[in-house]
């Protein structure tokens, strides 16, 4: 049989790996939620912070190996999407994973040596590859950082410091949620003032829906990136 393929023979990967980033308070996890089937894996303690009629099921993870341990032992068959909250807790645990089992790659500080850095990059491709292999599509969360790009502002996801570049190259979307005046909306596209990836030909602003009203009450199914993300990337 022939290595080479025809465009028609290719095979495609449908599996989703994004990244969502927003300022506090912006309704990120329940964004992430919107997933299909989603599992929410708690890093960060923000459960309490969501509408009790927005919350799935939940890992609430101590320490780096409990995801480890979820992904390798426990059943997932009801869930299609892993919910990382937040993916910048998630890679702080992480590190201190990789210190405590290699201590010469760490630092007085708690940070990790250049070489640590490295590592942390090939243990979040081989996260990324497990989830793959279990099937799943993952959405991280993160909160955002402000920097200067001369004198302009830029939002970044804070997600991995001066190790993101790296680790962004895993992730197939890249999305910055902002508010617009009483609406919200989120960008795939990288722009002068936010990051992005948009592998997809996504929309290049699009509006989030209100799924509750004043009272807190549910107006609307919470969808968003079911319907208007994952089905148009596959």
């Amino acid at each position: 049989m022939s290595l080479i393929k025809k465009p028609n023979e290719l095979n495609v990967q449908t599996k989703i790996k994004m990244l969502i980033y927003g300022q506090a308070g912006m309704g990120k996890t329940t964004l992430a939620l919107s997933s299909p089937n989603p599992l929410l894996i708690d890093f960060d303690n923000g459960i309490n912070r969501i509408n009790y009629s927005h919350i799935k099921d939940t890992v609430q993870v101590e320490k780096y190996d409990d995801i480890l341990t979820l992904l390798n032992k426990e059943d997932l068959s009801a869930y299609d999407t892993l919910i990382i909250d937040t993916g910048g807790k998630m890679l702080d645990s992480m590190t201190s994973y990789i210190i405590r089992n290699n201590p010469k790659l760490g630092r007085a500080n708690g940070m990790l040596t250049q070489n640590g850095y490295g590592q942390r990059k090939a243990e979040f491709t081989s996260l990324c590859r497990l989830i793959n292999e279990k099937n799943k599509d993952v959405v991280f969360v993160a909160h955002r950082q402000t920097t200067m790009d001369g004198d302009d502002v830029r939002y970044v996801p804070l997600f991995g410091g001066s190790n993101y570049d790296a680790l962004v190259t895993e992730l197939d979307l890249v999305g910055y949620l902002e508010a617009n005046g009483s609406k919200r909306t989120i960008t795939f596209e990288p722009t002068s003032r936010s990051d992005g990836k948009n592998t997809c030909n996504l929309p290049p602003v699009m509006e989030i829906p209100t799924i509750l009203d004043k009272d807190g009450n549910e107006i609307a199914e919470n969808n968003f990136l079911e319907e208007k993300v994952f089905k148009h990337y596959r």
